[in-house]
């Protein structure tokens, strides 16, 4: 409403200064009156320009398009210079048979040839982005354009535009038109149609059809006083009127919504569902949008320095000319949704913590399966050291004075039992290991031996790896001797020798009472060969593994 009563009280004060400058025109019925004509004459031309200075000034601030807003202005100035050559030719060049006076008559023809055209370039641009170029081809339509205007320019050698039967001297008095005229009045009222059909055609603004008509309405109406003026039979200033026709239809396309314009941005403001505001360099709201929840001038003074968070609104802005743009998003569904995530979270640490609890629990069981194993393999493997080692313990337990004897055989058995579980746990993880592993087991069992009163004695060189099966092999063989002749022994000579992945053992014990050469029958050994000689109380024992320990 506020919009409307603005618009109203404009046209009123519009039609009042069009209306004083037409009767200013009726001076001229007072030729008397010269200084008095003359200055009404002036004051007429001062309100035509100053009428069109603020039209061209309120497109500048209303067009939103820049490029239809520079081609309205342009076709503003245009009148301007219409007006202004009128005005010269009329009011200042006292001779009117001058040639410079027709040649300003000619310039009349300039903005009735350009803008039409103008109007051709304006609703090309109605529907496009602010981006948008024309294409190449419509600078095509210059070449017409130019064309009628050298032809108008030259009428005086070819008259066919207007043609003077009376002399060219009286051509502002005696002259009647060529079939160019013509030609002109149709690119004239054609240009001005098809601007109008194509307004009409592009529109896409709901509401009224009665003003989306009346720029069709002032073409037609203009159309039928051309034709009455060109008939003689309506006399008025042509310029001034021309002028009016163009800017009344310009105006009315911009009024009905068809050029796009910003004049209904405060009820946008009013209607919109937006939270916006706009607000001047102290933070003074000058427009607020129905939407817009109430603030304080503190918190628009923190948008400057970025977003603010008040609950379930996010509060930004951004500077325009003389203010800032203020508005509000609403983000209650990301809160929601940022809430859902948190108890997610927690949920999933939560979760997270029971996992790794279960997998920890998984590891140590494993872990435990695994020792269980392991303990069951070596119990396994070492199962007659083990029995042999309960049957001495009994054997402690009923020859007390004994103990000694057996107490030094457990511990000869038990380094077994240690020695080879140890390398039943290097095994697991390698496939090779180093020669010397057995030297130490040979030498702690050597070690165990001289608790029993045995002497012993160790050559090794034991240099690079071998693979465990084959240090366990030659570890089982070494014990299986040693057991046979625990109780006969009385020395125990070893010499090792691993060279190139080959292991070599000699083996001479000697004994308390003669061996039977059947001694060693049984003996084994998977990964190699051996050879043993019975001499008496002696025994030699010699071993060979192949390279790589036969594998």
């Amino acid at each position: 409403m506020i919009k409307n009563k603005t618009t109203i009280k404009t046209a009123i004060w519009v039609a009042i200064a069009i209306i004083i400058a037409y009767w200013i025109r009726m001076l001229h019925l007072y030729p008397d009156q010269v200084l008095l004509v003359s200055m009404v004459k002036m004051l007429r031309y001062v309100i035509h320009i100053t009428l069109l200075i603020g039209w061209c000034v309120s497109l500048n601030r209303r067009i939103q398009n820049r490029q239809v807003r520079y081609l309205l202005i342009l076709v503003g100035v245009l009148m301007a210079f219409w007006l202004t050559v009128r005005t010269i030719k009329f009011e200042f060049i006292a001779d009117p048979t001058h040639p410079l006076v027709r040649y300003l008559w000619y310039s009349y023809y300039i903005p009735m040839v350009l803008i039409p055209m103008i109007g051709v370039f304006v609703v090309k641009y109605l529907d496009k982005l602010a981006d948008y170029t024309h294409p190449k081809q419509m600078n095509l339509l210059l070449i017409p354009a130019f064309l009628l205007l050298g032809i108008v320019f030259t009428n005086d050698l070819h008259r066919l535009v207007f043609d003077f039967p009376h002399g060219i001297e009286l051509f502002d008095s005696k002259y009647t038109y060529g079939f160019v005229y013509y030609i002109l009045m149709a690119w004239f009222i054609l240009g001005g149609l098809y601007f109008v059909v194509m307004l009409l055609k592009k529109s896409r603004v709901p509401g009224s059809k009665k003003m989306q008509r009346l720029p069709l309405c002032i073409m037609l109406g203009a159309i039928v006083f051309w034709i009455l003026y060109t008939l003689k039979l309506i006399n008025c200033d042509l310029t001034a009127m021309d002028c009016l026709i163009i800017t009344c239809l310009l105006e009315s396309a911009i009024q009905s919504g068809m050029i796009p314009s910003n004049t209904n941005h405060r009820e946008l403001f009013d209607i919109t569902t937006v939270p916006v505001q706009i607000v001047d360099a102290d933070y003074q709201p000058h427009y607020v949008s129905g939407a817009a929840l109430p603030l304080t001038e503190a918190d628009l003074k923190k948008t400057a320095a970025g977003a603010v968070h008040m609950d379930n609104t996010l509060l930004r802005s951004t500077p325009i000319t003389a203010g800032r743009v203020v508005w509000q998003d609403d983000i209650t569904v990301q809160n929601t949704l940022r809430q859902q995530l948190q108890d997610i979270r927690e949920q999933m640490s939560e979760e997270n913590t029971l996992l790794q609890a279960e997998v920890e629990l998984t590891e140590h069981k494993a872990k435990v399966d695994e020792q269980n194993r392991l303990y069951d393999r070596i119990a396994q493997e070492v199962a007659p050291q083990l029995i042999r080692v309960e049957d001495l313990m009994k054997r402690v337990s009923a020859e007390p004075e004994n103990a000694r004897e057996w107490m030094a055989k457990i511990c000869v058995l038990g380094c077994y039992i240690k020695r080879r579980g140890n390398l039943l746990l290097l095994g697991e993880d390698n496939k090779q290991i180093p020669a010397v592993e057995l030297e130490h087991c040979i030498r702690e069992s050597l070690e165990n031996l001289r608790l029993g009163g045995i002497f012993t004695l160790l050559n090794s060189q034991c240099d690079g790896t071998l693979p465990v099966t084959v240090v366990v092999a030659i570890y089982d063989f070494y014990e299986n001797v040693a057991e046979r002749l625990l109780d006969k022994a009385t020395a125990f000579l070893v010499n090792l020798k691993c060279e190139g992945g080959a292991m070599t053992m000699n083996i001479q014990i000697g004994c308390s009472e003669e061996i039977a050469e059947q001694a060693f029958a049984d003996l084994t050994f998977p990964c190699g060969d051996f050879r043993y000689e019975v001499m008496e109380e002696d025994v030699v024992v010699s071993l060979n593994t192949t390279q790589g320990g036969g594998e």
